[in-house]
C-alpha cells in the first residue's frame, strides 16, 4: 500500500473516531435541523447544550448527523472525501434540556446576531396632508421631526436603522454592543434589550463593512438597476400615497409613478401633482431638502364631470 493510501486510510479512522484535531481543536458530533425563518438558508447545529445557527456553508439534510469544530467565530463540518465545509456562526443560544428533541423544520426559532453602534446620523422627517380639491375643502398640514439613523454593524453587513421602538425609545450609544435579529422581507431589525424584550426599528439600508456610503451612493448613481435604498447625494426619499390609491404621480411635468410610491427626488423646488380618473388633480408645490424624508398623503376630491 503506498504511504499516500496509509495517510489517507489513517485520516479517515480518526475523523469517525472524532479525535482528529484543527488546529490543536478536537471534532465533536452534532445534529443539523434547517432553520427556514432565516432571511438565507441557515442551519441549527446542536451539540449537547449549546445550539449554533450557522449559514453560507453546504447543503444538508434536516435531522443530519455531522462532525464539526469550532475555530474563531466559523464552524467546520467534517467533508467525506473533500475539505471541510466553512460555516459563519450567525447565533449561539444554550438549550435547557440536552434529550430535547431537534427542532422540526419550519419551526420559527428567534436566533440573534451580535452587533456594535458605530454611531449615527441625525435626518429630519417632514410629513405632509391635506390639500387638493376646491380651496379649503383639505385644509393643508406639515409636521416635522428628526430621526436617529444608527449605523449597526453585524457579522457581515452593516445595517442603517432608525424608528427603533414607539416615540424612538430605543436609543443607542457608539461602540454598545447589542444582539438583534433581521427580518429582511419585513424590513426590520428587532434589537433585543431587557432580557426579552425588543426594539422594533425600521431597516433603512445595507452596506458591506468595507464600502463606505459615499461609495455606496456612487455606485448606485453608475448602475440604476442595482441601486441600494441608500439615498444618493442631493436627493430626498418621498413618500407618496393617496385616498383612493392607484393615481398617477407626476414631478415637475414627467411620469414617475403610481401610490403609493416611494421616489427619490431632486433637491430644490419641485412641483408635484397626483392625478386619478374621476377625481380633481392634487398638486403640491414644495423645496425638497436633500438627505430629508418626506411624506405626502394626497386626499382626492371627487370631480363633478367624471
Amino acid at each position: 500500500m503506498s504511504s499516500a493510501r496509509v495517510f489517507a486510510v489513517s485520516l479517515a479512522i480518526l475523523l469517525s473516531a472524532g479525535i482528529v484535531a484543527a488546529d490543536n481543536a478536537a471534532y465533536q458530533k452534532g445534529t443539523l435541523t434547517v432553520a427556514t425563518a432565516s432571511p438565507h438558508k441557515a442551519y441549527n447545529l446542536r451539540a449537547g447544550l449549546k445550539i449554533y445557527q450557522i449559514g453560507n456553508c453546504g447543503e444538508f439534510q434536516n435531522g443530519q448527523e455531522v462532525q464539526f469544530v469550532v475555530k474563531d467565530d466559523k464552524i467546520y463540518i467534517a467533508h467525506e472525501g473533500a475539505k471541510d465545509y466553512k460555516c459563519a456562526i450567525e447565533s449561539t443560544t444554550e438549550s435547557a434540556d440536552p434529550n430535547a428533541p431537534p427542532t422540526p423544520a419550519g419551526a420559527y426559532v428567534a436566533t440573534y446576531l451580535k452587533g456594535t453602534v458605530l454611531g449615527f446620523s441625525i435626518r429630519r422627517d417632514v410629513h405632509v396632508s391635506g390639500g387638493g380639491g376646491t380651496a379649503g375643502t383639505f385644509p393643508v398640514s406639515s409636521s416635522a421631526r428628526k430621526a436617529k439613523v444608527y449605523e449597526l454593524q453585524g457579522p457581515e453587513l452593516i445595517y442603517q436603522v432608525d424608528y427603533c421602538g414607539s416615540f424612538q425609545a430605543g436609543q443607542f450609544t457608539t461602540g454598545q454592543e447589542v444582539e438583534f435579529r433581521v427580518d429582511t422581507a419585513g424590513g426590520r431589525v428587532y434589537i433585543r434589550h431587557e432580557g426579552d424584550k425588543e426594539y422594533n426599528c425600521q431597516l433603512e439600508g445595507t452596506r458591506k463593512p468595507d464600502v463606505r456610503p459615499a461609495e455606496v451612493a456612487q455606485s448606485a448613481a453608475a448602475s440604476p438597476a442595482s441601486a441600494t435604498p441608500a439615498a444618493a447625494p442631493y436627493t430626498a426619499r418621498v413618500s407618496i400615497a393617496s385616498v383612493p390609491d392607484g393615481a398617477d404621480i407626476e414631478i415637475d411635468g414627467s411620469f414617475a409613478g403610481n401610490t403609493p410610491s416611494d421616489l427619490e427626488v431632486p433637491e430644490g423646488e419641485r412641483s408635484i401633482v397626483v392625478k386619478k380618473s374621476g377625481y380633481k388633480n392634487w398638486e403640491r408645490k414644495m423645496k425638497v431638502v436633500a438627505g430629508s424624508s418626506i411624506h405626502l398623503n394626497a386626499e382626492m376630491e371627487k370631480s363633478a364631470n367624471p
